[in-house]
């Protein structure tokens, strides 16, 4: 069976981990595999809201490194750029050059990367079990990735907190940094987020759309320029769709 299930129903795109045995721990060999089929969701114009799950316990604890050869050359600067990190900055960017809405459903242990994907999405709801972490210095690895997708979510006080310390925090408080948009208990995970999808489904898409783009275009910006651009991008949608 796929460790990554891809489907699509209706106007609804999923991708859901399939690794419940290893708490869904991505191999770095996989991350262009995410990458990719965001990618082709993006492309897909039928959609208006793309899924990301994870099967079993946890939605995702982390990347799995794999084994590595003692032995090995230690790789150049350039050649980790572009092998290492490159592919996990496609996946953050991916999930924003994806004009709908993406929902994350959240249960269990959420670290690292798993953690940073989560809570780059627009939607993240998660279980009042999901705990969250940034447990990469415990090696000395500092997560400047993980960090610079989520640093226009989380405020810098708590971000620093959360890295330095790699503490878990749980749900609620996830909810309060920013990782998260809403906190419903674990057996009423799945109902919630159908009702949200189709929440979204029965709304126009380029509605859909001009909301991500303002959230986008505006984050640090003030009142009068926010207050320009959305007057402009609410009459190009509305003239576009006759109302």
């Amino acid at each position: 069976m796929s460790d990554l299930l891809i489907s699509k129903t209706g106007d609804v795109g999923h991708i859901r981990f399939n690794l419940p045995d290893t708490g869904n721990k991505i191999l770095h060999s996989q991350i262009s595999k995410i990458t990719d089929q965001l990618l082709e969701f993006a492309a897909d114009a039928t959609l208006k809201v793309v899924v990301i799950s994870g099967a079993g316990a946890h939605f995702c604890q982390g990347r799995d490194p794999g084994k590595k050869d003692p032995n090995a050359p230690t790789p150049s600067a350039v050649s980790m750029r572009t092998n290492m990190m490159k592919p996990i900055i496609n996946v953050y960017q991916a999930l924003r050059d994806i004009q709908v809405p993406v929902v994350a459903i959240v249960q269990g242990e959420t670290h690292g990367f798993g953690a940073a994907l989560a809570g780059s999405c627009d939607i993240t709801i998660a279980a009042d079990n999901a705990l969250f972490s940034f447990p990469e210095l415990k090696t000395n690895m500092p997560p400047t990735l993980a960090m610079s997708t989520i640093i226009d979510r989380v405020p810098l006080k708590t971000l620093s907190w959360l890295v330095y310390t790699s503490k878990f925090i749980n749900a609620h408080e996830a909810q309060r940094a920013g990782l998260v948009s809403t906190v419903v208990p674990l057996d009423s995970l799945q109902a919630t987020a159908d009702e949200v999808i189709t929440s979204l489904v029965a709304k126009d898409r380029e509605a859909l759309i001009g909301v991500k783009q303002f959230l986008a275009a505006t984050q640090n910006t003030n009142f009068h320029e926010a207050g320009l651009y959305g007057a402009n991008l609410l009459a190009n949608i509305l003239s576009s769709a006759g109302k």
